[in-house]
């Protein structure tokens, strides 16, 4: 059993995080992990006296939304107590992340990182590109950006020592989680290549201003017209897909241009990258949800000849955006094909990890992943 308890509190008071974090602390766990939505009235400075009476590692995030059974929370914290936990690294400064990391977090028995990141950091391709490379053996990857829409400053990240931004907390797990990865969005031109790009600003595209050869493809399938003032209302409906060598589409999310009308995506891509401009239609996304959680359970099973008790849902910020009231019926179809007595819990993410079998890792934008655990 990896999750000895899962548990929600709405994160109004002191005293019942008081009460919240004794209940998670039953038993002798061995790790602590918090979600908590961005809504939340949650004060580090006060709060941290708690985790650090414990005497158990605390880690988590603060997300846009948490994610509990069938609902999501922009107020409130999701506690999952950690039977198996193995060991815990913290990335400081990840923009200037120089490829070393301890190859302590990963001892004979871990079988999933964990990994928990600044959404609006760089570098996050190069760290988890370095985790699979000394990771040495077939493990589950899994984990997304925290951070915040609104105040991409935010300090998202912390432990029982430290609130942090622009860094990430990677965790060790002892125990088998299955996963499942989809996206359900459609392609509606291109490829296309990005020749200029730095990090995640998308700055041309067929050696053309990436902003206007956008603005004309979604201008002519929306009959809208796209600008500053609608950007994200529009973008929304229409990623970017990396066309990858196997000719699986990896999303990033534009979500914004900047004073010299550059697009800026949810995550970095690699420069002369071949794109594709794609299309989403609200059912196909929540099927796809659907056959996220079929591919997790029917690992699950196969592995340990058994259903799998509860399901992590990593699923991205911007595809609840796009969803919208429908997001619930994603949430649904999870419960659904999940089975009836699967605990949901997750959060919406900036950003999402995830591997399976000797798959390597990615990261992705528009996505859902799907855990699968005792």
């Amino acid at each position: 059993m990896i999750f000895k308890k899962v548990k929600f509190f709405d994160g109004k008071n002191l005293k019942g995080w008081e009460l919240f974090i004794e209940e998670l602390c039953e038993n002798n766990p061995n790790g602590i992990l918090l979600f908590v939505a961005e809504e939340t009235p949650f004060n580090y400075k006060k709060i941290q006296p708690l985790l650090k009476k414990t005497k158990i590692i605390v880690w988590g995030g603060i997300f846009p939304e948490v994610i509990f059974e069938d609902s999501s929370y922009k107020k409130g914290v999701v506690g999952c107590s950690i039977q198996s936990l193995v060991s815990i690294e913290i990335v400081q400064n990840l923009h200037k992340f120089n490829g070393v990391l301890s190859k302590n977090i990963i001892s004979k028995n871990t079988e999933i990182l964990f990994i928990l990141n600044d959404g609006w950091s760089n570098n996050i391709p190069f760290l988890i590109e370095t985790l699979y490379e000394i990771s040495g053996k077939v493990m589950t990857f899994i984990g997304g950006g925290a951070g915040s829409l609104k105040n991409v400053k935010r300090p998202s990240l912390f432990t029982n020592d430290d609130l942090f931004a622009n860094g990430a907390i990677i965790a060790g797990i002892e125990g088998y989680m299955s996963v499942g990865v989809e996206h359900g969005w459609e392609s509606i031109y291109g490829p296309v290549i990005a020749n200029e790009v730095e990090k995640h600003i998308l700055k041309s595209v067929n050696w053309e201003s990436a902003y206007k050869y956008y603005k004309k493809v979604v201008d002519q399938d929306s009959g809208m017209k796209l600008g500053s003032d609608n950007f994200l209302q529009l973008s929304k409906c229409y990623p970017f897909g990396i066309l990858k060598y196997d000719k699986e589409i990896i999303l990033r999310a534009p979500i914004g241009i900047d004073s010299e009308n550059n697009i800026l995506l949810g995550s970095e891509i690699p420069k002369n990258s071949m794109l594709m401009i794609m299309k989403g239609d609200h059912k196909k996304l929540i099927s796809a949800a659907g056959s996220a959680t079929e591919q997790a359970k029917e690992i699950f099973i196969v592995k340990k000849k058994t259903l799998p008790k509860k399901a992590l849902i990593i699923d991205c910020i911007t595809r609840a955006l796009f969803l919208e009231k429908m997001f619930e019926d994603e949430l649904k179809i999870i419960k659904e094909k999940g089975d009836a007595g699967i605990t949901l819990f997750g959060f919406l993410s900036l950003g999402e990890i995830a591997s399976y079998g000797e798959k390597y890792i990615e990261l992705y934008n528009k996505t859902i992943v799907i855990g699968m655990g005792e």
